[in-house]
């Protein structure tokens, strides 16, 4: 490739000159023509300005003899002068060098032509200054017999009474020319000649200096390619010999090759330990877990009490969250690992550099451009396989998790009866659940009113809500189109004998049927693949037995569905109306109504001190089903 290069650039750098000189001598040729030609025409009309005033002088005074004589002596004693004559307005030759003409009539065009001046090109009246003088080239002025004419007009007193014409012979004019341009032909020659040995001196010159210069760095470039070529093939034991480099940046680049290909190695044996160790951990804490499942199946069985039984093992779980943990800090450091994402920006020096050298053959610089952007393409792959099992791995634990996850938000919290603030909790709800629901696009809209508090278990409460929000935004998971996912929750107060604070969650989801509604809240009973029909069993036991209810309503499959939950408000705290008092420390909370939010992130900022720094309480319960 370097030979080629040679090959075509230095004949076209000779080429090239040899074109702008050539360029450069029209120029100068066609200046000294023009300069010829100028001083021709200064000559010509020089003389026929002289010749004008005489004639001028010989029409006023009626002397043709004196006019005739003066054409003729002109002609003669200028060899480069072919004819003069003076003609009058009527084209009639008053005074020719041929005394023959004299007397004649003139007709051919060319003499209309000039006859059809007088008048236009020369003013009727002799003009204070100068007399103008036309200038006539032949068409073809390159030949023996061409003729320049000039011609001036002639005044009879002040008014125009013919022209005066005289004809210049060309020859010399053109012997010159042609002189010139064989003068200058010859200089481009000679020039041809030189830059033509300068050639056939410097290009063999320039093959041995490319010999030279290009062996080393095809051989170093050579020893890159096949170490890279070995590494992206899955060896990474290869190492390049910094001792038979000769260049000095290559030995630098190699130097960072061996150094880079090492921090592979120990990648990939870290990577082998961790899945190794992962896998060992995955095996215990699942035969740990079948142990458990069994033991406890069979002591709820033979006393009666699988129902009991399946609450237990809701909490097992915990067994299963370090191998979790583990798998997610590997897998987050698999994904971020720098080998993984600044490979390909550290090569981009290499690559620049193969890209815009010369001194590599372009089949050596594709084949090494090739290998740089293979490199970081197959590292990357390697490690999206591992985050890949990972993934796997861990998602065999996400179904048990999100059983027990919700349970354990408020597990060091006491289970005691005590007046909550339904308001509050419903945004705590709706913070722990704020990043599933804005990666669902759900649109949350809250409108909370001024309500009293009730009396329950705080982390019971909780689970209640978490999960009623939770089956209103799986509701919407089957939702095509264009339609808005719409999920709405509200607070109000119901007055009667026993007010009764009540809670309602509102999608506009699958919705369900009337024959589904008479089984939602039986022990075992899901319309979720991924179900237990453990949730909504679980919590309309629990409002119940706090004399308590929840009700669900539909308008039919695909109108989404509403759950509303209601409890007794704490009488102490309850506003009695009739009296027109309000009883000490009214406890009142919630949001203006109407109070809307994109998303449970942004439903209450005053809620953010329920978000909990242990592992249990980022979890949801997502088998809490319809």
């Amino acid at each position: 490739m370097n030979m080629l290069l040679l090959c075509l650039l230095i004949p076209t750098l000779g080429f090239l000159f040899i074109w702008k000189t050539s360029q450069f001598r029209d120029v100068q040729l066609a200046g000294n023509i023009a300069l010829m030609q100028q001083d021709l025409t200064n000559r010509s009309s020089s003389l026929v300005r002289s010749m004008g005033l005489s004639a001028d002088q010989s029409i006023a005074g009626f002397d043709f003899s004196f006019l005739q004589n003066l054409v003729v002596e002109v002609v003669e004693n200028d060899p480069e002068i072919v004819f003069c004559f003076v003609v009058d307005k009527q084209l009639t030759v008053v005074a020719h060098n041929d005394p023959v003409q004299r007397g004649r009539i003139l007709s051919e065009p060319r003499d209309r032509m000039i006859g059809a001046m007088m008048g236009t090109s020369f003013p009727e009246v002799k003009p204070a200054a100068a007399k103008p003088i036309s200038i006539l080239w032949p068409e073809t002025d390159r030949s023996d017999s061409a003729v320049l004419e000039a011609i001036i007009p002639v005044y009879s007193g002040s008014r125009l009474w013919g022209v005066l014409r005289c004809g210049f012979s060309l020859q010399t004019l053109n012997t010159a020319i042609s002189a010139a341009e064989r003068e200058w032909a010859g200089q481009m020659v000679r020039i041809k000649i030189y830059v033509i040995t300068a050639l056939c001196f410097f290009l063999p010159a320039a093959f041995l200096a490319a010999i030279v210069l290009t062996r080393s760095l095809v051989r170093d470039t050579r020893a890159l390619h096949d170490a890279v070529h070995l590494v992206a093939n899955g060896d990474l034991n290869q190492e390049i010999l910094l001792s038979g480099l000769g260049c000095k940046e290559f030995a630098g680049l190699a130097a960072s090759f061996n150094i880079m290909t090492e921090r592979l190695r120990q990648t990939r044996e870290e990577l082998d330990e961790y899945s190794r160790s992962l896998e060992d951990k995955v095996v215990e804490r699942t035969r740990d877990l079948k142990e458990a499942q069994a033991i406890l199946l069979r002591q709820a069985h033979e006393a009666g009490m699988a129902e009991m039984a399946v609450g237990v093992l809701h909490n097992i779980g915990n067994a299963i969250t370090p191998a979790k943990v583990v798998s997610s800090v590997l897998l987050k450091n698999i994904t971020e690992s720098p080998l993984k994402t600044k490979l390909a920006p550290s090569l981009l020096a290499l690559e620049k550099y193969l890209r815009h050298t010369v001194e590599i053959a372009d089949p050596e610089k594709e084949r090494l451009l090739r290998i740089v952007e293979i490199l970081p393409t197959a590292i990357a792959e390697e490690y999206d396989s591992i985050a890949g099992e990972l993934k796997k791995i861990r998602a065999k634990h996400e179904h048990i998790e999100n059983i027990i996850g919700l349970q354990m938000r408020y597990a060091r919290i006491a289970d005691t009866i005590e007046p909550v603030d339904m308001n509050s909790v419903a945004h705590d709800a709706l913070n722990m659940l704020a990043d599933t629901i804005k990666k669902r696009d759900v649109q949350v809209e809250v409108d909370f009113s001024r309500v009293p508090p009730v009396r329950v278990e705080e982390t019971r409460l909780l689970q209640v809500l978490v999960n009623l929000i939770k089956n209103g935004y799986e509701a919407m998971d089957t939702m095509v189109g264009t339609k808005e996912r719409k999920l709405v929750i509200k607070s109000s107060l119901e007055k009667g004998r026993q007010p009764m604070v009540q809670l309602s969650v509102a999608d506009n989801g699958c919705g369900f049927s009337e024959e589904e509604k008479k089984n939602f809240f039986t022990f075992g009973y899901t319309t979720k693949n991924t179900g237990s029909g453990f949730g909504l069993h679980t919590c309309a036991n629990y409002l119940k037995a706090n004399n308590g209810s929840i009700e669900a309503s539909s308008k039919g499959p695909g109108q989404g569905a509403t759950f509303v939950v209601r409890l007794p408000a704490w009488e102490g705290r309850v506003k009695n109306e009739d009296a027109g008092e309000e009883k000490p420390e009214t406890g009142l909370s919630g949001g203006a109504p109407g109070e809307t939010a994109d998303s449970a992130g942004s439903a209450s900022p005053a809620a953010e001190h329920n978000e909990m720094d242990t592992d249990h309480g980022k979890k949801t319960d997502s088998d809490y089903r319809r």
